[in-house]
């Protein structure tokens, strides 16, 4: 214990300088309390897990010539499931509501195994072409495999990949962007990101009222908000005669969930809508000063440190106790 510094954040806190909430953070730390690690932890373990994947990636360009393809096969397969056994074996059984994870690492490790999981079947469906032109599917598989394990696993950050995976099945369903732009295919890539978006945000809106992974609402809200709008937004940029009703569509549902996100405290719903906003603003800004591409980028730079700025506030206005 540090006496002279607990003493000083406690006169910090009289005077107002620090809220009851930011000496709270600091006090444990001055009087050598026990302080989690669970957040550096949760970072170092997803840092390894990407590294494990991309040591597994070099490993097979290295030696799928000397190991040949059904070993590499297998040996993936074998890795992914000693990750779901040893996951399986930590876990809690399964429940609709939110389950306590008895292991640190387990979360990660059935990212792991899922990441493997969708290597080896990327390796397959390279080598030997099994789906020919609807290779894509095989994101699909990966999809199916991943909402699996984050219902059986109680994971967030497996749900993530899932819904991941899912949309960019949906993205090269529409061969985006392998073909010219010209074919068409802008708009159906538009209308499948809205398509997504809105099933994301019905999954998220059934998980509360039907009380089945409740918690996973936020991962299909934020996945959601970022289809809808990309979808919304790219339509305000496209070079057609209709971007004013796809910006207008855009400001007004950023506003919308500005004003929603806010109210429920949801900073990162927020921050997705207001640079929905100030995106759906863009254009007709550049129309508004003459095309003058000075004057043009001044605004931006400007308007830009000015979002910026709200952000912070209305993060530290949402994350303040009520």
């Amino acid at each position: 214990m540090q006496p002279e510094l607990v003493a000083a954040i406690e006169d910090l806190r009289r005077d107002g300088v620090l809220s009851d909430a930011q000496a709270g953070e600091v006090l444990p730390a001055a009087r050598r309390e026990l302080v989690s690690i669970r957040a550096e932890l949760a970072a170092l373990l997803y840092g390894g897990v990407l590294l494990a994947v991309s040591g597994v990636g070099l490993f097979l360009k290295v030696n799928h010539d000397r190991i040949g393809p059904t070993a590499i096969a297998l040996l993936l397969l074998a890795a992914a499931a000693a990750c779901f056994a040893f996951v399986f074996r930590r876990s809690p059984a399964f429940s609709w509501g939110a389950a306590t994870s008895t292991h640190v690492a387990a979360d990660y490790l059935l990212l792991l195994g899922v990441l493997l999981a969708g290597s080896d079947l990327a390796y397959l469906e390279t080598r030997f072409r099994f789906l020919g032109s609807h290779w894509p599917y095989h994101l699909l598989v990966l999809s199916v495999i991943a909402f699996a394990a984050a219902y059986r696993f109680d994971s967030r950050v497996v749900l993530s990949l899932a819904l991941s995976s899912f949309a960019a099945w949906r993205g090269l369903s529409t061969r985006f962007p392998f073909e010219p732009v010209l074919s068409g295919r802008w708009s159906d890539a538009r209308i499948n990101a809205l398509f997504t978006g809105a099933l994301f945000l019905a999954a998220a809106f059934v998980s509360v009222r039907a009380r089945r992974k409740a918690h996973f609402e936020g991962v299909f809200a934020a996945f959601g908000w970022l289809l809808l709008f990309g979808g919304l937004l790219s339509g305000a940029f496209d070079p057609g005669d209709n971007w004013p009703l796809w910006a207008a569509a855009a400001g007004l549902g950023a506003l919308g969930v500005l004003v929603f996100a806010y109210r429920a405290r949801r900073p990162f719903d927020f921050a997705v809508a207001v640079v929905a906003a100030y995106l759906s603003v863009l254009r007709p800004l550049w129309l508004a000063v003459g095309k003058s591409e000075e004057g043009f980028f001044f605004l931006v730079a400007a308007s830009s440190l000015a979002v910026l700025v709200l952000l912070v506030l209305s993060y530290r206005r949402m994350r303040a106790p009520a």
